[in-house]
């Protein structure tokens, strides 16, 4: 069973809170004789084993429902004004984000897991310094029912730590809304109080939902770039195989 990350401090507490559970099982056993407890050891571990396997990002899998109409991209005010991007249009498809896969961003009363929350957040190198103004995201609704919410919230943070997870909150967090269907992304308008990036230091984009009426319910994918697609080869006569892994999800900052 997935097990998704719902605490908002980007750590292992929840995980580190399931594992007595397992030892006090193992430890209940009536143990006779030194070659049993050894046992009993090596059970608790690989069982701590498959708890930290499990902590992982839910996945959405394939776009089924139908595809939005076709609209096209807002130019930047001026030509330096994008600190970062990664929507590339695909040739075959037009869509500047793939939708063969993507990560689910859900308020604890989405229609699709209800009773799980799930926050993402993806990191970017800034090529230039100036204030944030906008955030464009591959994120639409989940396609395997109607939320009765689709606004989330949308937040750059630091890289204080460069422990691989995000650091601080820099400025102030703005609303966002998920769009019904690909191929639309979704805004984050920062306006004139975004924060302040600075050229060559990284930062993160951070996604959640919040308790409000408005954001508890979004059932949305967070769709992965265009270019996280990695087929495979295993030279066993099959060809090459689909890989979509779970790459980086689309997103570009101006």
């Amino acid at each position: 069973m997935l097990v998704p990350q719902q605490k908002s401090s980007w750590n292992t507490k929840q995980l580190n809170n399931q594992q007595p559970k397992e030892i006090i099982k193992i430890k209940g056993v009536y143990m006779r004789g030194k070659t049993f407890i050894t046992s009993c050891c090596l059970f608790a571990l690989m069982a701590c084993g498959t708890a930290f396997a499990q902590q992982h990002k839910l996945q959405s899998g394939p776009y089924r429902g139908t595809i939005g109409p076709m609209v096209a991209p807002e130019a930047p005010a001026v030509p330096d004004a994008v600190f970062y991007s990664n929507f590339v249009v695909d040739p075959c498809t037009g869509f500047r984000y793939d939708v063969n896969n993507g990560f689910l961003l859900l308020g604890p009363n989405n229609c699709g897991i209800p009773g799980t929350t799930q926050w993402l957040a993806e990191p970017f190198v800034s090529r230039g310094s100036g204030a944030v103004t906008k955030v464009l995201l591959s994120i639409t609704n989940w396609s395997i029912c109607t939320p009765t919410s689709n606004k989330f919230t949308v937040q750059i943070y630091d890289d204080a730590n460069c422990n691989g997870l995000p650091g601080n909150p820099l400025g102030t967090p703005v609303t966002a809304t998920s769009p019904a269907a690909p191929p639309a992304t979704a805004t984050a308008n920062f306006g004139t109080t975004g924060p302040l990036l600075t050229a060559g230091v990284k930062y993160w984009v951070v996604v959640t939902t919040s308790a409000a009426s408005s954001q508890n319910a979004t059932t949305a994918v967070w769709w992965e770039a265009t270019t996280s697609i990695e087929p495979f080869n295993l030279n066993d006569g099959s060809g090459w195989q689909l890989g979509y892994i779970g790459g980086p999800g689309g997103f570009q900052v101006q």
